[in-house]
């Protein structure tokens, strides 16, 4: 019966984790952008929304239309003036990104220090258990693991059954073949980056309900990000949902044999051992070959 409680505790968590990898893989695999600030933007989120409830004394849920729209505005403003000028670099383009994002990140955590202090928070919010059969279930965890489940489902049916989801796609497999076909590629790529912040701003407020999170977190967001990512294959969304699955089972199996630091320390462990044995996993070719 532990086993089995386990293993739902990490199944809920990595509904939880697919926002966290879809968005990210979104990013990277429209735009080949290395994208360090993806942690910084879910702890901004998290920690905006800690700061609403409690101030506010309100639903959490109830500042998720302003997180979507603030990440979506900061996106896509972050994609036009840092990121766009990038457009045309060839390899050249990764590592910018990544030279970019990592200074930006630097400067959203410094910002939270500031604002939101250095203290790990979580909201107390549906804290609950419902019991089904001998497991005991947290209402919070299975609201933050089903709604990042439904939010992936829907992007997923978006990607491959809508007419802008597929010239997404076209962009992300083959941007010269795409531009020849009328697609005008820089609005694709500011649509996917923007979207893609505004998804990682959905997973901080789903993930500040089970787990606390300070602006420090950001790093270890980023990293669990990038796994997942590697874990399920760059471009495949069904198989990073997959793997994010696989890694909240994991992380809560360490978490209970092996105590808190093996929990946190697991994705860096995977991320090692992934780019040791399978360094190609994170080239921009796994994802045009789809």
């Amino acid at each position: 019966m532990l086993a089995l409680q386990l293993l739902v505790n990490g199944v809920l968590l990595g509904g939880a984790y697919m926002l966290i990898a879809q968005s990210l893989n979104l990013i990277f695999g429209v735009m080949g952008v290395v994208n360090f600030a993806h942690g910084a933007f879910i702890a901004t989120a998290a920690l905006f929304t800690f700061w609403f409830t409690t101030h506010f004394h309100l639903n959490p849920f109830l500042g998720l239309p302003i997180v979507v729209a603030g990440m979506l505005i900061a996106g896509a403003i972050v994609q036009r003036l840092l990121l766009e000028p990038l457009a045309g670099l060839g390899r050249k383009v990764e590592l910018l990104s990544l030279m970019i994002t990592f200074g930006l990140s630097y400067i959203l955590v410094n910002v939270a220090l500031q604002v939101w202090g250095s203290d790990y928070v979580s909201l107390p919010y549906l804290q609950s258990n419902l019991v089904a059969g001998g497991v005991t279930l947290n209402m919070a965890l299975v609201v933050a693991g089903l709604c990042g489940a439904i939010f992936s489902a829907f992007f997923h049916f978006w990607l491959g059954h809508t007419n802008s989801g597929k010239t997404l796609l076209a962009v992300a497999q083959n941007p010269i073949g795409a531009v020849t076909c009328g697609i005008d590629a820089a609005r694709v790529r500011l649509a996917a980056f923007a979207l893609g912040a505004s998804l990682a701003g959905v997973a901080g407020v789903l993930l500040i309900l089970v787990i606390p999170i300070a602006a420090q977190s950001a790093d270890n967001l980023t990293i669990l990000a990038f796994v997942t990512i590697a874990l399920g294959g760059l471009g495949d969304y069904l198989g990073v949902a997959a793997a994010a699955l696989g890694m909240g089972v994991a992380q809560s199996l360490a978490g209970y044999y092996l105590g808190g630091d093996a929990e946190n320390v697991l994705p860096y462990i995977l991320l090692i051992l992934i780019m040791a044995l399978r360094p190609h996993t994170f080239g921009r070719a796994a994802v045009r070959g789809r």
